[in-house]
């Protein structure tokens, strides 16, 4: 059976549906094995497998940050087997970040991401964009 564009763009939705409902093992399900992916704001060379690195960071994103959330705001058939996806995290801050938030408010993070699926239907790459403003003022708050 042979995959379109409307095909792809409906997979990459419950991917995001999955990810907004914290369902880690149902995004992992519309991922390849040995499917690989990259958060841009970690380096460009920052490439590892999704299961067993990439997964690490979605199933600790509900501890960090127990509200959670995954909005998609476009999902763009990009030709061949791509998807681009314009996505916003957000989530109440869990502590007190000076000139940034304050404890409990929630902020909101534009992303970008990019999927590539196989013949098969499934993801076989996930790249990551974001403004890491917020995160790197947490971080350098010691928060």
């Amino acid at each position: 059976m042979k995959t379109n564009a409307k095909d792809y763009v409906s997979i990459a939705q419950q991917f995001f549906t999955a990810y907004d409902a914290h369902d880690v093992d149902g995004m992992l399900a519309l991922c390849a094995d040995g499917a690989l992916g990259r958060y841009a704001p970690y380096g460009r060379e920052s490439v590892v497998p999704i299961r067993g690195g990439i997964d690490v960071i979605w199933r600790a994103f509900p501890s960090a940050v127990p509200n959670f959330r995954v909005k998609v705001i476009e999902l763009i058939p990009a030709g061949g087997n791509t998807v681009v996806i314009q996505a916003e995290m957000s989530g109440p801050i869990p502590a007190e970040v000076p000139g940034v938030a304050k404890k409990g408010q929630d902020v909101h993070i534009p992303h970008c991401y990019i999927l590539r699926f196989g013949t098969d239907s499934k993801i076989t790459r996930l790249d990551a964009y974001w403004d890491n403003t917020v995160l790197n003022s947490i971080k350098a708050s010691g928060v």
